[in-house]
């Protein structure tokens, strides 16, 4: 029985990327979705083996990612939306092609090398791009949207959080879970993809 499959059959269209104008705690719970999506779509687990070591090899995966992102936001560069997303889906198709072709003897080592690679070898292309993407969102943004973080500004207050036990924007993520609970939209009993 291949509840994973099951699940992913049925689910309805693609998580897509959070949008700029929800709140903090939805942003990152559509965030992490959309992440763990991106995963599963993109690299094959079964090298992990049953099917609940391949969703915590995942989940291991989506908070390696995230330092990727850190690695942005530490430059300056806070990519936001497609710009964040195209990033992110860049390394893992990388690793997925190589994959693909068994090139890949271990798998963690290469994803983790990937993965803390792709910012310094991509650096220039990066800051041109975050440069020039600032600058358009500085003469479009109006004074209540310039108060909005960007998710790559939200992911990090949230991993600084965890280090210094501050749970401002987890408790906002909780709080999102458990109004979007009753409407269906995010069972706790499905898997988390």
């Amino acid at each position: 029985m291949d509840v994973l499959g099951q699940f992913l059959d049925a689910r309805e269209e693609e998580p897509t990327f959070p949008p700029a104008d929800r709140p903090a705690g939805e942003r990152l719970e559509r965030f992490d979705r959309w992440l763990r999506f991106q995963l599963a779509k993109r690299i094959d687990w079964t090298w992990a083996g049953d099917p609940a070591k391949q969703e915590k090899r995942r989940e291991q995966a989506r908070i390696y990612v995230e330092r990727m992102i850190f690695a942005l936001w530490r430059r300056g560069w806070l990519l936001d939306g497609e710009s964040l997303g195209k990033h992110i889906i860049t390394p893992l198709d990388a690793v997925a092609k190589y994959q693909k072709e068994g090139k890949i003897k271990e798998f963690w080592p290469y994803f983790c090398a990937t993965i803390d690679r792709y910012v310094g070898v991509n650096s220039e292309e990066i800051q041109i791009e975050a440069k020039t993407l600032g600058a358009v969102i500085a003469s479009l943004w109006s004074k209540s949207a310039q108060n909005t973080p960007s998710l790559t500004e939200l992911l990090t207050r949230r991993a600084s959080e965890v280090e210094n036990e501050r749970t401002a924007l987890r408790e906002k993520q909780a709080a999102y879970r458990r109004n979007a609970a009753p409407s269906g939209d995010l069972d706790p009993q499905l898997p988390l993809l």
